[in-house]
């Protein structure tokens, strides 16, 4: 099977991109990320940078951004390369 042939993942990726700060994609796809706050709250957003909500664990907060339906317009990593925005 050549890497061009795999199927997309149904797996959400979740990356820790610095302490606190956590950013989730499926498939290449930008899902939204999680964000702890001062209070020590997770404030999870989608892929628009909307706040879904404040969670008091990760697991949570990630799980509501793995859940939150996108957009059907919402633009798919395909649809923005050589995008300068």
């Amino acid at each position: 099977m050549h890497d061009d042939d795999r199927p997309e993942s149904p797996h959400v990726l979740w990356a820790c991109v610095e302490e606190g700060f956590h950013v989730g994609s499926r498939g290449g796809d930008f899902l939204g990320y999680v964000d702890r706050q001062p209070s020590g709250e997770y404030r999870a957003f989608d892929a628009r940078s909307s706040v879904i909500g404040d969670f008091s664990i990760l697991a949570e907060a990630t799980a509501a951004v793995s859940a939150a339906s996108p957009d059907d317009d919402a633009p798919s990593a395909e649809d923005l390369q050589g995008t300068v925005r």
